[in-house]
């Protein structure tokens, strides 16, 4: 039965993309100089043996995004693109002097992306097999992966450092250090955003791709060999040596509200190779029991959590953090206002009292007399309706803004109404005092412009404030000429910055569309 049996895979790579019609497994193994293609679907072995042209052993293996095309790296440096659907060899790729490490293509079929013991990086057309580009790396790259959707490349070197590419630009972008031993694997998370790695210090890290920070990292007792994250990113899954299992660990960023701290990988201070800054975290069992020791996230004191601004930037246009529902209801509140309106007015009931009264006398007889109520003398001055303030709060706020020149209050208090309170504010602002109320709001809607803050609520709420006063700002055109003008412009400079940047990322989508 040994006999029988292949040599240990030292890499596989899948696609499920056509599954149902072909092979899509290929795995490379020890000292073998041929590849294997393997069946999901059948849970068997394929039809097919990719054998090396130049009886080379395979190194590296890879599938194509579209699952029609299976990559062999060879010893002998060479690159063969086999079909998995016949087994045929359909191209060769021709450039590296030494064994590839590592190959990979990109989402849309267009390059192929390869490593090699020769210390380079290489990119080839994936339709004619000429090299475009050619990148040294600073240290010999054992280890390839690839996040399709951004078109980043990440290496492990012999240095233990991880290395990201552009390759659109080719260009290094990231440069991650900090493992005391050889890197064993390497994984994107599911949004490109992480890169977590496995080493035979027995740690594994997490580094922040954004920021070029390592933000997390723990010690086992085993040493990791591969790492690799579940479709969702709720899970990562991990192997390691001298055992047969493959272990889970659930991402708390997933399920909780987590800050996350810059890290940096050489705190522990150590010399003698030992990593003594990580935590040692006991391997997941089948039982899923937390050690009742083990510190919660709410215990560990974080230092240094970093706290987004309201605004990165002054050149920004910011929108605000409210609801989408909440602008847009208050520009369509008069047609919202119409549909919920009934079909049929409301009839007013008929004028009877429940208990009608009865004369004093021996036989039963209603009193059809006038009551008392309708003897009462009236007050002529007094009125039915209830005394109100002329005065809202709105009003309130403004005089108050125009005095002090201060206009941030007037959003903030508009931000905490609902849209039906937004309307009524802004109907009751009075137009007598010289419209000193008015005067006041045109001034706040230009202060709020000018800080590039809360952009789509400043546009409703000029929307609403332009239809209930357009008479009022006709009839005295002349006396709001120099506010008016001012909050025009502030209005196309800010849409023009916006505008554009609209434009340029509907550029930069069909052209990637067209690519």
């Amino acid at each position: 039965m040994s006999a029988l049996r292949f040599p240990a895979v030292t890499q596989f790579a899948s696609n499920t993309a056509m599954s149902r019609d072909w092979d899509d497994v290929v795995s490379c193994h020890q000292g073998s100089r041929d590849a294997h293609s393997w069946s999901v679907e059948r849970k068997s072995l394929g039809k097919y043996t990719l054998e090396s042209s130049d009886s080379s052993i395979v190194r590296a293996v890879a599938i194509s995004a579209c699952g029609n095309f299976g990559f062999l790296g060879l010893a002998s440096g060479v690159i063969e693109m086999a079909n998995m659907q016949s087994g045929l060899s359909r191209r060769t790729f021709v450039g590296h002097t030494k064994a590839v490490t590592g190959v990979h293509t990109d989402a849309c079929n267009l390059r192929v992306y390869s490593t090699s013991l020769d210390g380079t990086l290489r990119i080839w057309d994936f339709a004619t097999g000429n090299q475009l580009h050619c990148i040294n790396m600073p240290s010999t790259p054992s280890h390839l992966i690839v996040y399709r959707e951004s078109s980043l490349l990440a290496c492990a070197c012999d240095d233990a450092c991880i290395r990201v590419i552009d390759a659109e630009s080719t260009r290094i972008v990231r440069t991650f250090s900090g493992h005391r031993n050889r890197i064993t694997d390497l994984a994107f998370s599911n949004d490109g955003r992480w890169i977590v790695s496995s080493s035979l210090d027995c740690t594994i890290r997490t580094w922040d791709l954004p920021t070029g920070y390592m933000v997390d990292w723990f010690r086992v007792e085993s040493v990791p060999v591969s790492v690799a994250f579940s479709p969702m990113g709720d899970f990562l899954a991990t192997a390691h040596m001298d055992s047969v299992g493959i272990f889970l660990w659930a991402n708390r960023t997933q399920f909780a509200d987590i800050s996350l701290r810059q890290i940096n990988p050489h705190s522990d201070g150590s010399t003698d190779g030992s990593v003594t800054g990580a935590a040692l975290v006991a391997m997941p069992t089948t039982a899923g029991l937390v050690d009742e020791n083990e510190e919660t996230v709410e215990d560990v004191e974080m230092d240094a959590v970093y706290m987004a601004p309201e605004q990165l930037t002054d050149n920004m246009v910011t929108l605000s953090s409210q609801p989408k529902s909440k602008w847009q209801t208050l520009m369509n509140l008069a047609t919202i206002k119409k549909r919920n309106m009934p079909e049929k007015p409301a009839q007013v009931p008929e004028l009877a009292p429940f208990f009608l009264p009865t004369t004093v006398s021996v036989e039963h007889q209603f009193d059809f007399g006038t009551s008392d109520a309708a003897n009462i003398p009236t007050d002529p001055t007094s009125s039915k309706l209830i005394s109100v303030s002329s005065e809202s709060q709105l009003a309130r706020i403004l005089y108050n803004a125009h005095t002090t020149r201060v206009y941030a209050p007037v959003f903030e208090y508009l931000k905490t109404l609902n849209p039906s309170a937004i309307d009524v504010e802004i109907r009751s602002l009075p137009v007598d005092d010289q419209l000193k109320a008015l005067k006041a709001f045109v001034c706040a809607t230009t202060c709020q412009l000018k800080s590039k803050r809360d952009f789509e609520l400043a546009q409703a709420y000029l929307h609403v404030f332009i239809a209930v006063f357009t008479d009022i700002i006709k009839a005295n055109a002349r006396e709001l000429e120099p506010l008016l003008a001012e909050l025009r412009n502030e209005l196309k400079a800010q849409w023009d910055t916006v505008d554009n940047l609209i434009r340029y990322s509907a550029c930069m989508i069909e052209f990637m569309r067209t690519k």
